[in-house]
């Protein structure tokens, strides 16, 4: 498939999802790493999903590691997480929703437990922002 100047591939197995319509949306939702091949390549993240982000690698102060939350072929916001491991505790420095209507969205919420639980988290603490 092209897309601008741009060859892109898709895996055999998966081109019944190019015929699946734009408006069949899934429920489920996924925690995408910035190192993740998906949203590594800025160009095709905008042009396939219309989101764009910034992410830098090498600020040692005040580093985000913002993970990208996709919920089905969308993307709805990121959070910037850490786990302190002396304490347990994973921290969830930012939060940042682009639509309201996920704010509670409870899969999101299920996704963050699922990795903080990974981690083995004993408790997760949003940080308010001062």
């Amino acid at each position: 498939m092209k897309v601008g100047k741009k060859a892109c591939y898709i895996h055999a197995s998966k081109t019944d999802l190019l015929d699946k319509p734009a408006d069949q949306d899934s429920e489920e939702v996924r925690l995408i790493s910035p190192m993740d091949i998906l949203v590594r390549d800025q160009t095709w993240l905008k042009t396939f999903f219309d989101y764009s982000y910034t992410f830098e690698y090498f600020k040692k102060k005040g580093m985000k590691w913002p993970l990208s939350i996709l919920i089905g072929n969308r993307f709805v916001g990121y959070f910037d997480c850490k786990m302190e491991w002396r304490t347990g505790r994973f921290l969830i420095k930012e939060k940042n929703l682009f639509d309201s209507a996920f704010e509670d969205y409870k899969g999101i919420q299920l996704a963050l437990q699922d990795l903080a639980a990974f981690h083995g988290a004993k408790e997760i603490v949003e940080q308010k922002p001062s």
